[in-house]
């Protein structure tokens, strides 16, 4: 008996472990789920840069410190919103989505490798030099700020630069082709 209590206590405890480990890496694994609907979305053209923006940007929300997995999620959650809501151009509304999830993911595997190095929290004894670190520590904190802040404004710019047309655009351009007659 004492055999069968261990080796449920094992498969219990592995079985915590994954949850733990899952919950603290959710935004992670939400991300890699909507990658996944991305990649398996995305017309012909697109696909081989979004799986390769998929895989930077679980490799971002894996090693970059927060803010970046936060801001990749809702990236990508915005850019489904913006698809939904887009009726004209989807094509380019998604390269939209992955572009901009892809440059941020840079972005945060750069700042990733920048505190990996410890090049920010040197501690130099020339003041200009600290000067500069500091200096570059609050442009790289700004940029991981405003860059999604940006994203946004552009995915929303482009989903309201066009006015609503009643209709679905086939009908639209059906009835300009036709000068409205059927």
């Amino acid at each position: 008996m004492e055999l069968v209590t261990e080796r449920l206590i094992w498969v219990v405890n592995g079985f915590l472990t994954v949850i733990f480990f899952s919950a603290e890496q959710l935004q992670s694994i939400l991300l890699a789920v909507s990658s996944v609907f991305f990649v398996l979305t995305a017309p012909i053209e697109q696909k081989t840069w979004t799986i390769a923006s998929s895989i930077l940007c679980l490799f971002a929300s894996l090693l970059a410190p927060s803010p970046a997995p936060l801001f990749l999620l809702v990236m990508a959650l915005m850019g489904w919103g913006a698809l939904y809501i887009e009726k004209y151009n989807r094509i380019s509304q998604r390269w939209t989505a992955v572009r901009g999830q892809a440059l941020y993911a840079l972005l945060s595997l750069g700042y990733a490798t920048w505190r990996a190095m410890g090049v920010g929290s040197v501690s130099v004894s020339d003041p200009a030099m600290m000067q500069g670190v500091t200096y570059l520590n609050m442009l790289i904190g700004i940029a991981l700020y405003v860059f999604p802040l940006g994203f946004m404004g552009w995915v929303a710019q482009s989903i309201w630069a066009h006015p609503p047309a009643p209709g679905a655009p086939e009908d639209l351009i059906s009835a300009v082709r036709s000068r409205g007659k059927r």
